[in-house]
């Protein structure tokens, strides 16, 4: 785990862990040669072809464009990690609504979440090859004023 004001490739400095999964760990940060918050996802991978699979991830998510997704803006290697550079996008996520919430949302503003969530996967899966979410749950779905968003484990 990284503390709070650890700086990653003299740039990107840890305000606060987001969240923490079974394949690393999200963090809020600033990146400080452009003043803007970002979110930067550590994966720790350990063999070279974990490394390999981290940096096709990478090149694949930089390249997708979509409302429901965040930007990767960047990628890198620093120590054992392996870091991805994303768009922060603020608001809670589904889960901790939900348990803040006590009881179960409104039906019809379920069925718009899902319809958008359906919409980005609808564009992940039209890419070819085919690219799976492969971790969708209320914890990796943040909702905005704008729009539901979502970001986890892709290929």
């Amino acid at each position: 785990m990284l503390a709070a004001n650890t700086v990653l490739q003299n740039r990107y400095r840890i305000v606060r862990q987001l969240g923490q999964g079974g394949m690393g760990t999200v963090y809020e940060a600033v990146d400080q040669r452009l003043s803007s918050v970002v979110a930067l996802k550590e994966t720790l991978v350990t063999t070279e072809e974990g490394r390999q699979a981290f940096q096709r991830e990478a090149s694949l998510l930089a390249n997708l464009r979509h409302a429901c997704l965040p930007r990767v803006i960047d990628h890198f290697s620093e120590a054992a990690g392996q870091y991805l550079v994303m768009e922060f996008i603020s608001g809670d996520d589904l889960a901790h609504l939900l348990e803040l919430r006590g009881h179960a949302f409104p039906v019809d503003d379920v069925l718009q979440w899902s319809d958008e969530l359906l919409k980005a996967l609808e564009y992940l899966h039209g890419h070819n090859p085919p690219i799976l979410h492969r971790d969708i749950k209320p914890s990796n779905l943040k909702l905005t004023t704008t729009r539901a968003t979502f970001a986890a484990r892709m290929p």
